[in-house]
């Protein structure tokens, strides 16, 4: 049961920060020319290979479903996060689930200004309603960090992730936003299975910090009585 993903992980010392636990994870962007996180699918093997704790996830934005089994095939991660559009089809969804043979986390991102979602349906609790019967997690992506401090935008975010929680029957991780110095409110406030981090761990844009991803991880390892796990 893992807790918290670091997701973004482009190099070896990063991911060994991360791999101390079984209840950590690390996502590695594969193969994403607009992402300045991303890495090759042969470098993302390489780290995966080199992890003997954490849970490794491939995550990917995918043209078809064999890039998918391509991606599995190669990184042999544990899990693989689908990113974009690409479950923007039921018809898609199901032929994944149908054949898959590790556990898909499907990703859904919300929209900092409207609130919806990019995928299945404008209102984001119907999206996570339809993906929650194809999946084995879903991934949430808030504007948490921007509006955690307005009083009415986040009592919206609570509201649209406690509708959630109260429809679906797969693990809820969120992320958006997220450092060090809100993730114990944000922990307390949510309840998620799980919770992840990209930016907020890093001093220069892309690039990990280990010193503030081991801060980051001491603080959800202290608030873990709020998260159930993934």
């Amino acid at each position: 049961m893992w807790i918290a993903k670091i997701s973004g992980v482009t190099d070896f010392d990063s991911a060994m920060s991360v791999d101390v636990s079984p209840e950590f994870a690390i996502g590695a962007i594969i193969d994403d020319i607009n992402e300045i996180r991303a890495v090759s699918k042969f470098d993302a093997r390489r780290i995966f290979a080199s992890m003997e704790n954490c849970v490794t996830i491939a995550e990917i934005v995918p043209s078809s479903i064999d890039e998918i089994f391509e991606i599995q095939e190669i990184c042999n991660p544990d899990m693989i996060q689908i990113n974009g559009l690409f479950f923007n089809d039921v018809k898609t969804l199901i032929a994944v689930q149908s054949i898959s043979t590790i556990p898909i986390i499907g990703s859904i991102h919300i929209d900092n200004e409207t609130l919806e979602s990019n995928i299945l349906d404008s209102d984001p609790i119907k999206a996570a309603q339809i993906l929650d019967s194809y999946v084995h997690a879903i991934n949430i992506n808030l504007p948490l960090g921007l509006n955690w401090d307005s009083k009415s935008k986040k009592e919206n975010l609570i509201n649209i992730i406690f509708k959630i929680k109260n429809i679906v029957t797969k693990p809820l991780i969120v992320g958006g936003g997220l450092k060090t110095s809100n993730i114990g409110k944000i922990a307390k406030a949510l309840s998620p299975n799980a919770v992840d981090i990209s930016s907020g761990v890093e001093k220069i844009p892309g690039i990990k910090n280990p010193e503030l991803m081991q801060e980051f991880l001491e603080t959800v390892y202290d608030y873990k009585e709020h998260l159930i796990g993934v």
